[in-house]
Formats: C-alpha cells, structure tokens, sequence
C-alpha cells in the first residue's frame, strides 16, 4: 500500500524554542515522542524563508537550487523568487511524476502543475509588493500571488465553498497579525477538509506562518510568541483529529519542521545610510549587495566595516551569479533593516529595530537551528541529535518510496515499513 505523507512547515519555530516549550505542544510533542525527532536542522544560507523553503522542497542547496535569499537580483531589481525561479525540480514534481495526487495549500514554490490541487501561500502577495523594489511586479504575477489551481472542483466538493474570498483583496481594516492568523487557519481549514473527503491526496504540502511574524514584531520568546506556537499546534491538532475521525491515521506520516530558527535582536543597521548609492536587500542579520563595477566588493565592505559587519564567502551563491552579489553578516544581537517610512529626523547607521527578532544569523548560528518530526507507522522511534538542511527532502522521499538520485544529503531513515 502506498504510504502517504502530509509535511507542514511552521515558520521560524527555533530548536531552542520547541526544546524549552515541548509540553505546551502537545501535538507537536506527541509525534515527536512516537517518530524521528532532530533536535536541531541545520538551517540554508541565508537561514531566510524562501532558501529555507527552497532547501526543504529541492533536496539540494541554493548554489543548486538557484534561490539565495528571500529576494534574487535580476536586472536592476532584487525580487521576490517564485516556482519558476527554481533551478531544479521539488519533491512535489517527483511525486507527480511517479504518480501520486499531490496537494499544495499554502505551500510556496510548488509550480501548480506538478499538483491536483494548488492553493496560493497566503502571505505572498504581501512578500511581492512589499519591498523597495516590488514596483516592477507584473499584473499577472499579481494575480498569480492568489491563484487557486483546482480543476475537478475538489476543494468546493470537500466543503470548502468559500475559497473565493481568498483571491480577494486583503482587507487592509484588520490588524496584520489578527489577519495572518485568521489566513493560517483558513489554509489549515482547506488541509482538513481534502484530508477528510473521499479523495485524501498522497502528498499533502502546507504551511502554518504566523509563529515567525509574532517572534518579528512582539519579541523571541515573548509570551505572545510562545502563544503563536501554541496555535499552530493547535491547527496540526486538526489535522491529526480529521485523521482519526476518518480511520485514516495510520495511512499517513507526518512531518512537521520550521525553515529556520530565530534569535533576538538589539540593534538594527541601515544600509541606506552607509552605502546609500549601492542596490542592496536585507536577509535579516544578512545583507545582500549587487556589484556592478570594479571595486564595489572593496568600498563596501570598508563602510561596512566599523559596525561589525562580515563579509561572507559566496559559496551558496549560484556559480554564474559569483562576483555579481556579496552577503554580509552582522555581529550577534544585530540585523539589517529598511529605514522605516515614518520615521524622522536625521538618517543614521544604527538605530533600534523594528524586527525585535530575526533570523539569517551568522551562518552556522545556533540561533538559526530549526525543529523537525516525522511520526507515523512505520517510523521508528529515536532522536537525532542534528542534521543538515538537505537531508529532509530525501527523508520525506524515503516515506514515500521515490528516489533518493536527486538529492544531495541523505535520508534520515533508511525506509518506511509498510503494513
């Protein structure tokens, strides 16, 4: 019998995070007691959302992949990677192909056409236009931040008759972080209900977002954060509920791990007052900077310098975009920001920061660690004390039994037993 699989990414939920508040999971902390449990995933470079992403979906690492930060330069513009931007193919391609259903909701950087399903992450048409440079976004890329891909109506069929409103404009009256989390449950809503219908997919992809925006905006380990954990164990408690209710629990394994960790923050730099002529982009406490003439590298990191910032090596940086695109890092307790539009007086280089916690640390940071758990029947038991980021695509590979050629690590298990 074909196993089944359902992986459910939770933003920025640290390894030290799921370690010190297990007990107050008690989804989370139930499948990690009855499966695998890493104790900390190592995180990409950048350890930033969409590399993360990228990382988790590909197998292999952004030199590969092609996505090296949260936004790519491509023109005169740094802009937000999507499917396409992909170099290789995702787990959810392999899948396709060997032909399981596969299902996205929420899930970004699925092309909708290695889908049955494809429900749009609900956070990018935000990440799109929200950037300096999120001006040049196409009209169609627009409508394609809210696409929904469902051809035999599975979705309406399931329950779901309301997911119209989700192609409509935000409602910009609502506080942002009441709204992302209405968001986060109107996708685990769309999870249950698929899960629950008379088709349940082989290949389930879906995100839960709102962990990483509460540790930004309201502190690491605030007991708001913490809150904002809880919740999103409470919508996998939904998933696992539908499973039961179904007698489908043993069908399925399930996997659960964040695209990176979190630290806190004290200082925030200002690229714009340092290098105000140079087009950069912030990755958190990492910074990328386009070079465009001889001595660029040279003259920046020299400005850069007095406040401790890094220069980092461009290893992860696709090989035909070497010497076009520097990371810098900045010192611990430290991250790179946008001045904010409201503010005024004079423009200096640091200031306090309005992300008061972040992520894209120093890589190898300890902060940047991540959580995951695969739990189901036939996954034994144990603790892995680390791992590195592209060893999860070929572990959910292995639950499912494709091939482990296109990946870089190696799975964490040898195989699932099937029943």
């Amino acid at each position: 019998m074909q196993r089944k699989l359902i992986a459910i990414q939770v933003d920025g939920v640290s390894a030290d995070t799921f370690e010190k508040y297990a007990h107050r999971l008690p989804n989370m902390n139930r499948l990690a007691a009855a499966g695998l449990r890493v104790r900390r995933l190592k995180s990409a470079v950048p350890a930033t959302s969409v590399p993360g992403r990228a990382t988790m979906l590909t197998g292999v690492g952004p030199e590969v992949h092609g996505v090296y930060g949260n936004h790519i330069f491509r023109g005169d513009a740094f802009v937000a990677p999507l499917a396409e931007d992909l170099q290789v193919p995702t787990i959810a391609a392999h899948a396709k192909a060997a032909g399981l259903d596969v299902v996205t909701i929420g899930q970004a950087l699925v092309d909708p056409a290695d889908t049955s399903v494809y429900v749009s992450p609900w956070w990018l048409r935000g990440f799109m236009t929200g950037h300096r440079f999120g001006k040049m976004v196409t009209p169609e890329a627009l409508a394609a931040s809210r696409a929904i891909h469902d051809p035999e109506n599975r979705l309406v069929l399931a329950g779901m008759t309301d997911m119209d409103a989700f192609r409509a404009p935000v409602d910009d009256s609502a506080p942002v972080l009441i709204a992302g989390l209405a968001l986060d449950q109107f996708i685990n809503r769309a999870v249950v209900a698929l899960l629950g219908s008379a088709r349940p997919p082989d290949l389930v992809l879906t995100e839960i977002e709102m962990p990483d925006s509460f540790q930004h905006y309201l502190g690491y380990d605030s007991p708001a954060a913490i809150w904002s954990v809880e919740f999103a164990d409470m919508l996998i408690g939904n998933v696992l509920a539908v499973l039961e209710s179904t007698g489908r629990r043993d069908d399925y394994v399930i996997a659960v791990a964040s695209d990176h960790g979190h630290g806190p923050v004290d200082t925030a730099i200002f690229p714009e007052a340092i290098i105000p002529e140079m087009h950069w982009m912030t990755e958190g406490a990492s910074l990328y900077v386009s070079l465009k003439t001889p001595g660029d590298l040279e003259r920046v990191a020299e400005r850069l310098l007095p406040y401790g910032v890094e220069l980092w090596n461009d290893h992860h940086v696709p090989e035909n975009l070497r010497g076009t695109v520097a990371m810098f890092v900045a010192p611990p307790r430290h991250s790179f920001e946008e001045r904010p539009k409201d503010a005024s007086g004079p423009l200096s280089a640091t200031g306090s920061p309005r992300a008061i916690s972040t992520h894209g640390f120093r890589p190898g940071s300890p902060e940047d660690d991540r959580m995951f758990i695969l739990s189901g029947n036939g996954v034994a038991p144990q603790i892995i004390e680390g791992a590195n980021a592209d060893q999860f695509a070929p572990t959910l590979a292995s639950v499912l039994g494709l091939s482990q050629a296109p990946y870089a690590g190696r799975s964490l298990i040898a195989e699932v037993s099937h029943p």
